[in-house]
């Protein structure tokens, strides 16, 4: 088979637009669609569905399913162009929801950057479901996702559990340690969906007769534009960062808190050439969170140490 013909389903997979992929390729739009013909021709299946003029295009379930055939003989043509003139690394590409990313694992890519030279990263920040999708198609190798969600082809193992706290600016909370969550005005809430644990947790204990004050995915933004009224509930990790740089107040819940659990999830049957890096990169990561285990039980004890 020739080479050509999968790079180009590939790159078309992925623009999903004939015009795109021509231009990312340097050829004409008929060389695509030739090439894309003389393949489906080849195995014996259509790939992609189009209608005249290929206006609109999607991948069939062959061209689904023949998609990570093609992305590993990419990755598998690519390491073999470069074989003689790179030095050898063992390459992981990894999913990672936005916060779990900037405030907890910033500690693990620099030990892995500085100790384990011959480790090549690939980081991309994704939704939980765009996580599910790339680890089923072996697009990355292992995601890290808020949800866990039921798929023959995909492993799930809960990673961490976070302690979930409270930030304020309201000066009626600069003495409390801990608080009940029914006492809080729903109305000055600003909202961040934290996954599916934490949202069971708040449908149960956060009133549903008021409308929050503002609905975010930003931590970030949360601690820029929070006031002396408002509240919102964000992960050990993302308050242990964050509260350093903000003048806030930080209480913890009463009986049962909140938490945040984190997935880390990967395909059952991963990319040959790539299993000896991910469980290496795996144990590097099971190690990592023993110690931010320990550092959040930490954080944690600090906040409820009477104020001196």
């Amino acid at each position: 088979m020739n080479y050509e013909l999968v790079e180009t389903f590939a790159v078309l997979a992925k623009t999903m637009n004939v015009t795109k992929t021509a231009e990312k390729l340097f050829l004409s739009q008929s060389t695509v669609s030739y090439r894309l013909k003389a393949l489906e021709e080849e195995l014996g299946v259509i790939l992609v569905e189009r209608d005249r003029g290929f206006k609109h295009i999607k991948l069939t379930d062959y061209g689904k399913y023949f998609l990570s055939i093609a992305i590993e003989w990419q990755n598998i043509n690519h390491k073999i162009q470069n074989f003689s003139s790179s030095p050898f690394k063992k390459t992981v590409s990894i999913g990672v929801v936005d916060s779990v990313n900037n405030y907890l694992f910033s500690g693990i890519y620099q030990e892995i950057i500085k100790n384990n030279p011959n480790v090549q990263l690939t980081i991309k920040t994704l939704h939980t479901a765009e996580i599910y999708d790339q680890i089923d198609a072996r697009i990355i190798d292992i995601g890290f996702a808020l949800n866990h969600i039921n798929q023959p082809q995909i492993e799930s193992v809960k990673l961490l559990d976070e302690e979930m706290i409270l930030v304020t600016k309201g000066k009626g909370f600069a003495n409390l340690k801990e608080i009940d969550p029914k006492e809080l005005n729903p109305n000055n809430q600003i909202f961040i969906n934290w996954g599916e644990e934490y949202l069971n947790w708040h449908n149960k204990n956060i009133p549903h007769n008021s409308s929050p004050k503002l609905i975010t995915d930003s931590a970030l933004l949360s601690f820029e534009i929070l006031d002396e009224d408002s509240w919102f509930i964000a992960p050990n990790s993302v308050v242990n960062k964050l509260s350093k740089k903000f003048s806030v107040h930080l209480l913890l819940f009463k009986e049962v808190s909140p938490r945040r659990t984190i997935y880390m999830i990967s395909n059952k049957n991963p990319l040959y050439s790539n299993r000896d890096a991910i469980s290496e990169f795996k144990l590097l990561i099971n190690k990592y969170i023993i110690t931010q285990e320990r550092w959040q039980q930490e954080f944690k004890e600090g906040l409820l140490k009477p104020s001196s």
